[in-house]
């Protein structure tokens, strides 16, 4: 039973082995011809899908890199509200024990800290500065307002600095200011 049918035919004597022959050149023939034409002629359709793989690998590649900068922005963001954060734990100054009350304008109203008569000096003479961080108001250096605004633009920093207007004090200079004069 292992004869195939070619063979069952040949030994019947319906088919000649010219016939036979023939019939396995075209067979060979075929198979060669469908063979050549997965290699040398690339499927239109198939095409079209690697096209469609290759924009969906791009667009998966695009968006990973849109995620990636996405994450990278916000540990920088994470990473300087900590620094923010190291910042005014390791040079705020306490206003427990003001008791003298500083004012200063936020938002176009006029607020006020209780200092301690020192640091209202200080306040006043541009040494120290105000910046308002989760609600709440701090004293800080000045030489540190400037690392402070590099890693927040947004914060809101109140800070004294000095006037260079001669000309109005040489026309008050007449009129000297009380030393217990508070506003």
């Amino acid at each position: 039973m292992s004869n195939s049918l070619r063979e069952q035919l040949l030994k019947t004597g319906l088919v000649d082995e010219k016939k036979n022959r023939q019939a396995e050149k075209e067979k060979r023939a075929q198979r060669k011809k469908a063979k050549g034409a997965r290699k040398g002629q690339p499927d239109p359709e198939a095409a079209a899908r690697q096209e469609q793989v290759q924009r969906a690998r791009e667009e998966k590649a695009e968006r990973d890199r849109a995620l990636n900068q996405e994450r990278e922005q916000k540990k920088k963001q994470k990473s300087a509200a900590a620094q923010i954060e190291d910042l005014l734990r390791e040079h705020a100054l306490s206003t427990r024990e003001g008791t003298v009350p500083f004012h200063f304008t936020r938002d176009g109203k006029v607020r006020n800290l209780e200092v301690t008569p020192a640091q209202q000096k200080r306040l006043s003479a541009g040494e120290l500065g105000i910046v308002e961080r989760k609600g709440r108001f701090h004293l800080v250096p000045a030489a540190v307002v400037p690392r402070l605004q590099a890693r927040d633009a947004t914060m809101f920093v109140a800070l004294v600095t000095g006037t260079d207007s001669n000309e109005e004090d040489e026309l008050y200079r007449e009129f000297p200011i009380p030393d217990d004069l508070d506003w």
